[in-house]
């Protein structure tokens, strides 16, 4: 069964794109918890980030030796930087993620 710790702050978003392929294809159904923020607690997470001209995005945050990242799990789109681009924010941790049958 899915996991909802903050009910009030979840919600379920489509995804358009394939920069986490393999692991979430477009079209795929997420459930974004918007009460989950904290750098700290996200390291090695998937997380829904926004950015104020290219809008919300889906990568993996990780922290390398202070270095704050978004990875896409497609290797072909590039890695960000956190430090070099202060116009992204973590708007919420993905809880988990389905797609539905063909």
């Amino acid at each position: 069964a899915a996991s909802c710790h903050h009910p009030a702050s979840t919600s379920c978003l489509h995804v358009k794109g394939m920069s986490m392929s393999p692991l979430i294809h477009d079209g795929d159904i997420l459930a974004v918890d918007y009460s989950e923020v904290s750098h700290a607690d996200l390291d090695g997470k998937i997380v829904m980030v926004w950015h104020k001209d290219k809008g919300l995005s889906v990568s993996r945050f990780r922290r390398y030796r202070g270095v704050e990242v978004l990875e896409a799990e497609n290797r072909a789109y590039e890695t960000v930087t956190l430090g070099s681009d202060r116009n992204w924010r973590i708007v919420g941790k993905i809880l988990w993620w389905t797609r539905l049958a063909p």
